[in-house]
């Protein structure tokens, strides 16, 4: 049976033996479908865990292809842009500690050049876990 895991939240997993990664996210596993989906949001390959059955936490919805990290010129606030259109939403990282937790790559947050408060995304929950995955 499988559950609600958030104190895995940020924790990267794969099955021994498969390619397919999965994001803790809320709690439930999130597939996340390609490399360049991959690359598009995190820093690493490293600290992939095989040690953890994903069949054991509960499933969320994939990572979509479309997923970014960005800001706006006028805010350091940083943003996933998730979901599918046409109800994509904006999920505020809150700290540099929730970044690192994730892994989210700097690298790859996205300035646009528009004022945060013109981006007319709705908000989504917060991505908020810090600490060090258990």
């Amino acid at each position: 049976m499988s559950e609600i895991r958030e104190d895995l939240d940020g924790l990267r997993l794969r099955m021994p033996g498969s390619d397919s990664v999965w994001l803790v996210d809320k709690g439930k596993i999130r597939h996340i479908g390609s490399r360049e989906s991959y690359d598009a949001l995190f820093s690493t390959w490293d600290n992939i865990h095989s040690d953890l059955d994903v069949n054991d936490i509960e499933s969320g919805e994939s990572i979509p292809a479309t997923a970014i990290l960005f800001r706006c010129y006028d805010s350091p606030k940083v943003f996933l842009l998730d979901g599918v259109a046409p109800k994509q939403v904006k999920r505020h990282i809150v700290s540099r500690a929730v970044m690192s937790r994730f892994q989210f790559n700097w690298q790859r947050v996205h300035v646009w050049h528009v004022p945060l408060s013109a981006i007319k995304y709705p908000d989504g929950d917060p991505i908020t876990k810090t600490g060090r995955p258990s």
